[in-house]
C-alpha cells in the first residue's frame, strides 16, 4: 500500500479523498493514517482541494458559443500526397537552394563549354571529340584485356585451359585441336539448319 518512502502514494490519497478506493484499500489506508501524521496532513489537503473544486459554480457555454467558434475556424484543403512529398524534399532556406543549384550546374557547365567550343568549330570540334573518345575507349579496352589476361594467368585458369586443349586427341590446326574447331563450327551451322526447318515446314506439318 505504501511506496518506497513508507508513505501513501499521492494517487491513493486523491482516491481516498474522492471516495474512489475500494473497501479493503480504504481500510488499509486508514490504518496507515492513524500512525502517519505526514499522510494525514496530505489527505487533509487533498480533501480541501476536492471540496474547493466542488464549491465552484457550474458554468455552461452560451447557446451561440459553438457558432462563434466555428465562425473562426478556417478549413484548409489537404495537399495531395505527391505534392506533400515533393515539398518535403524541397530546400527551405537560401543556402539550401544555392547547394541545389551548385549540384545541378556543376556537371552541366563543363558540357556547355564543350558544346560552345564545338559550335564555334563544328568540324574540328567533332573530329577532336571523336578522336578523344576513341582513344579513351581504346585505352580502356586494352587495360581491361591486359588486366583480364593477368588475372587468368594468376588464377591458373589460363594454364588449365591450355592443358585441356592439349589433352584433346587428333590433329591440330594453328595450334588448336581440329575436333574442337569442328564442334565450334557445327554449332552455328546446326542453328542455321534448325531455323530453316522451322521457317519452312515440309509436307504441310506445323512446327512449334
Amino acid at each position: 500500500m505504501t511506496d518506497a518512502t513508507g508513505h501513501l502514494p499521492y494517487w491513493t490519497l486523491e482516491q481516498l479523498a474522492e471516495g474512489d478506493l475500494s473497501h479493503r484499500e480504504g481500510k488499509l489506508a486508514e490504518q496507515h493514517l492513524r500512525s502517519c501524521a505526514h499522510c494525514a496532513a496530505e489527505l487533509a489537503s487533498a480533501r480541501a482541494l476536492v471540496a474547493a473544486l466542488e464549491g465552484l459554480p457550474a458554468l455552461s457555454p452560451s447557446p451561440r458559443f459553438g457558432e462563434a467558434v466555428m465562425a473562426r475556424v478556417q478549413v484548409v484543403p489537404a495537399a495531395a500526397p505527391a505534392a506533400a512529398r515533393s515539398r518535403r524534399w524541397l530546400p527551405r532556406t537560401r543556402a539550401g537552394w544555392v547547394r541545389v543549384l551548385v549540384m545541378v550546374l556543376g556537371p552541366v557547365l563543363p558540357l556547355l563549354g564543350v558544346f560552345a567550343w564545338m559550335g564555334a568549330n563544328p568540324l574540328s570540334g567533332m573530329g577532336a571529340l571523336w578522336t578523344g573518345v576513341r582513344g579513351w575507349a581504346r585505352d580502356v579496352a586494352w587495360n581491361l584485356m591486359a588486366e583480364g589476361t593477368e588475372t587468368l594467368i594468376r588464377t591458373g585458369l589460363f594454364q588449365w585451359g591450355a592443358d585441356m586443349l592439349s589433352g584433346i586427341p587428333g590433329p591440330t590446326v594453328a595450334g588448336l585441336p581440329a575436333l574442337l574447331l569442328a564442334v565450334v563450327a557445327a554449332v552455328p551451322v546446326s542453328a542455321w539448319v534448325l531455323a530453316r526447318l522451322l521457317r519452312a515446314p515440309a509436307g504441310g506439318m506445323l512446327h512449334a
